[in-house]
């Protein structure tokens, strides 16, 4: 939560895309998707099985004095922050139509999850290749 406050604060746009350092299989058409949507909300986020996905976003600076209160109470959870501005969940079956298997939400933590992505990633690559 920190990190998006410091980034939203530095930043020079109304709106920042806000995505994890380990997502490999970021979908542009997705997040462009998202970016759409974003003039009529504070944050647009995925919303897959239920579980949100903040770091798959895009959000407002005017979000800003929101999570400046959640940091300084030392809140944990960004999910607070969706309860207090005007939120746009995007659900499965929007996702589904630009990222089918959401591998856009597929992220590396592990050395299995390593594993997994580099064979993604060559299937991936092989699908391009035809």
């Amino acid at each position: 939560m920190g990190g998006i406050y410091t980034g939203l604060s530095s930043a020079s746009t109304t709106y920042s895309v806000v995505v994890g350092c380990d997502m490999p299989f970021l979908n542009s058409d997705l997040l462009q998707y998202q970016i759409a949507l974003a003039g009529d909300f504070d944050v647009v986020a995925l919303r897959i099985n239920g579980k949100v996905e903040p770091l798959h976003a895009v959000y407002s600076r005017t979000c800003l004095p929101f999570l400046q209160r959640l940091v300084s109470g030392m809140a944990l959870a960004i999910s607070q922050l969706f309860d207090m501005v005007k939120t746009r969940f995007v659900d499965e079956e929007e996702v589904r139509r630009y990222d089918p298997q959401y591998l856009s939400i597929f992220n590396v933590n592990t050395e299995e999850d390593l594993k997994r992505a580099r064979m993604l990633a060559k299937q991936v690559e092989m699908r391009t290749d035809d």
